[in-house]
């Protein structure tokens, strides 16, 4: 099954525009259900020109249902990038979520603003250093420091200061699927890359759902034209980020090396000065001593 590769941003602007697709997914991934889901209108896609590096981010205003049946409100943020970069950048877009207001309805019936919780998801198209697994969440516990015991409770005035993460590798997703989420990401997964990186050989599994029609999706996205020469851009974005690479390796190589060579050369006078005291001090000594005669 020939698809378009969705590690590009303009596959994934597409795929996720579909909402029923973005709603499943967001479930799947989340573990709970998503009742109802919408794109925020701050929905945006940052590009660094200069630094040849891009950023995915998504808005969505959702309700879930979670899993003792009570139904939430949250923003999930959803955050897609290639390369590796300065973290700030993550921290920045998430700085604007906290800012952020919904209006809800208050007891009297009157409406009022109230802030969301948050969720945030990484997608990540490089590999973290010390994180081996390709999906993982960071979630938080409320814990009695004194007794150390993990307290069974909800509190809104910590559920909106902090946030549960999760963070998807996908260059890490080849393998076997043993659970649906696994099963829904292997559209994401790198092994099915062909020699022509705007096109995946799809072998996943096919009898979810969810997945039939992610990969429906992405067979409408391969065939369309415009699609395709905004991947084109995207390669040259990422070849010119390549090269920036390489030519600051090169750079920072230089610097070493005449560095090494600065210091070495002090080094040289340091010791070429120590011997010059040493010989000084000789001479004082053999002074001292016809002196003393």
């Amino acid at each position: 099954m020939i698809i378009a590769n969705p590690i590009y941003d303009v596959v994934f602007k597409y795929l996720l525009e579909d909402i029923e697709i973005a709603r499943e997914l967001l479930s799947a991934i989340l573990g709970e259900e998503i009742v109802s889901l919408d794109i925020k209108p701050q929905e945006t896609a940052v590009e660094n020109a200069a630094a040849s590096i891009s950023i995915q981010r998504f808005d969505f205003k959702a309700i879930i249902k979670t899993k003792s049946g009570a139904h939430k409100k949250a923003l999930i943020e959803l955050q897609k990038a290639k390369q590796v970069f300065d973290v700030m950048r993550f921290r920045r877009y998430l700085a604007d979520n906290y800012r952020k207001e919904d209006v809800v309805l208050a007891d009297t019936g009157a409406p009022q603003k109230v802030p969301l919780p948050i969720v945030t998801i990484y997608f990540l198209g490089f590999s973290l250093d010390n994180i081996k697994s390709a999906v993982v969440k960071i979630n938080r516990d409320y814990r009695d420091v004194i007794t150390q015991e993990i307290l069974d409770v909800k509190e809104d005035f910590v559920e909106l200061l902090t946030h549960d993460s999760y963070l998807i590798q996908l260059r890490l997703l080849a393998g076997k699927s043993r659970t649906k989420l696994e099963k829904v990401l292997q559209v994401f997964s790198p092994e099915y890359t062909m020699e022509d990186k705007h096109r995946l050989d799809f072998q996943g599994d096919m009898n979810d759902p969810l997945v039939q029609r992610i990969v429906a999706r992405l067979e409408r996205a391969i065939a369309n034209e415009e699609i395709r020469d905004i991947m084109d851009v995207e390669d040259e974005i990422d070849r010119i980020f390549e090269r920036g690479l390489t030519k600051l390796a090169l750079e920072k190589d230089e610097i070493i090396a005449a560095k090494t060579q600065e210091l070495e050369a002090k080094d040289q006078e340091l010791e070429a000065e120590r011997q010059k005291a040493e010989n000084l001090l000789k001479e004082l000594e053999a002074l001292r001593k016809q002196l003393e005669k």
